[in-house]
């Protein structure tokens, strides 16, 4: 494909951006007290030598009431200038015409008052979701010393050789809770009608103008809030046209952190919230940039084509493969390393406080570490198993150029990847899959299908080195009637291999489990393309079109043994789930112990204690965990002349994500 518009120039203010591929800023937890580190430094480098048009770096928290996380950078003082001075030179020698900003941050009542030693401040003492507390109201002293702060850190970011600052306006933090009627409800003239609502912005942006005169200054705002009582894309789109006389442009993204509309899950369509970005763009006349589950190049350029945006934010993709922009300027598509949208390595992460990290990429955040090594001798390589952790270890092995035979008892790669792809709203995962084949072939590997690996087959082909990745089996739990006809390991339903009943129950209440519950109660309702295709040509009302597609067609019921589900599920992800969960009927029951499976029910003992019965029962799958298929290893590990490693479940049950990692490092070494 061409592009016409995604790697055009275009000018914020009196600045030139190269191209319109904006990486946002992303929180990463690789600051260290506050100031930035190498590891920081070398994960920016690598996305601007990769050819992005800007770099928007932070949130940085403007002084000790912004502070959000502790691995957070901080521009609060002139003490952390020498290390943000190396920051910027370090960018700009990688590329030169890459642009990098400082985004602004200040959380107000999101600031957790552990954190910071005091409580938290904000526009009301309205209580927040996100930060479980609620604020100090804050007193005009504290409006105009935050206001100062802004001004200060705008100076700062300058001195220190960043080309622009942003303002984080978005996600609920501090300029949204002004702007919002729900957390601000202030009598004075900082609150009540919009006007007033927008003083403290407004001032705060004719401050930071004072302090440095033809300086970029841009703005990050939620094209709707998606809270109730707060603002929506209407009332956004007044805010950004009053706003927009004091900035340079605005960064538009989805809704604050505590709504209940997913913004970033795999389950959100790509490019959903473009349309916030369009809203926007109608009411101004500065560069308006689109946010939010914008994958791939082809994506960005259509967006750009249909002018609903000036710039793309690609954020989680750039985690995902650094070098996106130049590989597509080059055509090199099958190349890219695509982002899922899993949020396992990403937000996921940051929300437990450890730095970032990627389901995609084992060398994000830690680039020096993990450089390739050059070959000094190579080497015969077998593969057994195609799952991931085998597929990465064939991919980085054959990149240093060893010759490398992956072995695969199916028809097909991918292992597990072929069934975790299946349940609505995971389909991405099917991307990885798509990335391996190309890369199979790319570095001349060797696919050997079809292939059940025997320690004799290992004997023949006499390799010098064996990577085990032969995956995981399931556990079946001892319960009585566990061996009836009408009982399914849950995989055997997503690889159509078993059947899905009207009534239904599944034993376990993992994410395997939820997932699985998703799809047996939406199995068989209408899909969007027949609902398209029937709404538009007024085949069926679109009332009773809505219901087809969104009710449960199956009654599932969960029991899960530990007092909570979805215990190995990240914090971005299970809220989804659970909700889609509620939404289909699933009844779930937790703290239970499954007594028997009968002919047609099962019973089971419930948290207090007391039996249970449920009657009518179709199908019964259990979803109860899997453990190490490691047989072939312990054969091998005998053989004195060949070397073995384990790599994914084949050495313990893992994530996609540990086995990646693992098989990154372990094929670098070799």
């Amino acid at each position: 494909m061409k592009f016409f518009k995604l790697f055009t120039p275009f000018k914020i203010r009196n600045m030139t951006v190269s191209n319109r591929i904006i990486m946002p800023a992303l929180n990463l937890n690789l600051a260290d007290k506050g100031f930035i580190t190498k590891r920081l430094i070398d994960f920016y480098v690598e996305r601007a030598m990769g050819g992005a048009g800007m770099l928007i770096v932070g949130g940085c928290a403007i002084d000790l009431y912004a502070s959000g996380f502790p691995l957070m950078i901080s521009i609060e003082s002139d003490e952390y200038l020498p290390k943000l001075t190396e920051f910027t030179e370090a960018i700009h020698k990688a590329r030169d015409d890459v642009k990098v900003v400082c985004q602004l941050y200040h959380s107000g009542a999101y600031t957790y008052p552990i954190f910071i030693g005091k409580p938290s401040i904000a526009p009301s003492a309205v209580y927040s979701k996100f930060s479980k507390t609620t604020p100090r109201e804050m007193t005009l002293e504290d409006i105009k010393r935050e206001q100062q702060a802004f001004a200060d850190a705008t100076f700062r970011a300058k001195k220190a050789g960043f080309d622009a600052v942003e303002i984080c306006a978005n996600a609920g933090y501090l300029f949204s809770q002004f702007t919002s009627p729900k957390t601000n409800i202030r009598t004075d003239e900082y609150g009540g009608d919009l006007e007033n609502r927008l003083r403290f912005p407004i001032e705060t942006l004719e401050l930071m103008r004072s302090s440095v005169d033809d300086f970029p200054i841009g703005y990050r705002i939620s094209g709707d809030d998606f809270v109730p009582e707060s603002n929506t894309y209407k009332e956004k789109a007044i805010i950004a046209e009053k706003l927009s006389k004091y900035l340079d442009y605005l960064n538009v993204t989805g809704g604050w952190h505590e709504t209940k509309i997913p913004q970033t899950t795999m389950d959100v369509p790509e490019g959903n919230y473009t349309y916030l970005a369009e809203n926007i763009k109608n009411h101004v006349s500065i560069p308006v940039f689109a946010s939010n589950r914008i994958n791939t190049p082809k994506l960005a350029e259509q967006i750009l084509m249909a002018g609903k945006a000036d710039a793309i934010c690609m954020g989680r993709s750039l985690v995902a493969d650094p070098y996106l922009p130049s590989k597509a300027r080059k055509g090199d598509f099958r190349d890219i390393m695509a982002c899922i949208g899993c949020n396992q390595g990403c937000f996921d992460a940051i929300f437990k406080m450890v730095p970032v990290s990627c389901l995609r990429n084992a060398r994000a955040a830690n680039e020096a570490k993990t450089e390739l090594k050059p070959l000094k001798e190579k080497k015969k390589i077998m593969v057994i198993g195609a799952g991931p952790g085998g597929l990465e270890a064939a991919r980085v092995a054959g990149m240093r150029g060893h010759e490398v035979h992956i072995f695969e008892k199916d028809d097909k790669i991918g292992g597990l990847l072929n069934i975790i792809w299946i349940p609505p709203g995971r389909n991405e995962f099917k991307r990885i899959i798509d990335n391996y084949s190309y890369w199979i072939q790319k570095y001349g590997i060797q696919l050997h299908l079809d292939q059940e690996v025997t320690i004799d087959t290992v004997k023949k082909f006499n390799p010098d080195i064996v990577f085990i990745a032969t995956g995981s089996k399931p556990i079946i739990p001892s319960i009585p009637g566990i061996e009836r006809d009408n009982v399914y390991w849950a995989n055997d339903v997503f690889s159509m291999d078993a059947p899905v009943g009207k009534n239904d129950v599944i034993i376990g209440g993992g994410a395997t489990g939820i997932e699985l519950a998703i799809y047996i109660a939406k199995y068989g309702a209408l899909n969007l393309e027949a609902f398209d295709f029937l709404t538009l040509y007024k085949a069926l009302e679109p009332e009773v079109a809505l219901k087809m597609l969104h009710r449960g067609r199956n009654a599932v019921t969960v029991l899960e043994q530990l007092p909570k589900l979805g215990s190995a599920l990240g914090k971005t992800t299970k809220w989804v789930l659970l909700d889609k969960c509620d939404a289909l009927g699933v009844k779930f029951h937790t703290s239970v112990i499954v007594k028997e499976i009968g002919e047609n029910y099962v019973s089971y003992l419930d948290a207090k204690d007391k039996e249970q019965i449920i009657n009518n029962v179709d199908m019964v799958y259990y979803a109860t965990g899997v453990e190490s298929n490691n047989l072939l290893y312990k054969e091998i590990k005998q053989l004195e002349s060949i070397k073995v490693e384990k790599i994914g479940d084949a050495r313990r049950p893992e994530t996609v994500l540990e086995a990646v990692h693992r098989a990154y490092k372990l094929a670098n070494r070799i």
